[in-house]
């Protein structure tokens, strides 16, 4: 016997957000898991931990600005960066 959680599988984005648009009244919240930690690497390969940041917001000229659990949180809620058409990427959490 498996302790693994059912998950849903859809053949296309396209397929999970129409099963979103039929159910938005069924959804309280969305959870995403994220590390309070980021270990960094710097250009000649020094790493260095940044404490309580989840994720960067990386300019077009090459800078990364970094963000902390809440301020990822609060531009995910506000929408600024849907309406200012800045894509999200999700990046897999680096082994250690």
């Amino acid at each position: 016997m498996t302790n693994e959680c059912p998950q849903d599988e859809f053949s296309s984005s396209k397929e999970l957000l129409q099963r979103l648009q039929e159910r938005s009244d069924d959804f309280e919240y969305v959870e995403m898991l994220v590390t309070d930690d980021m270990i960094l690497r710097g250009p000649s390969n020094e790493t260095r931990l940044a404490k309580n940041c989840c994720g960067f917001i990386r300019t077009c000229t090459g800078e990364s600005l970094l963000i902390h659990r809440e301020e990822l949180q609060a531009i995910l809620n506000d929408g600024v960066l849907q309406r200012m058409k800045i894509p999200i990427r999700l990046i897999p959490r680096q082994p250690q």
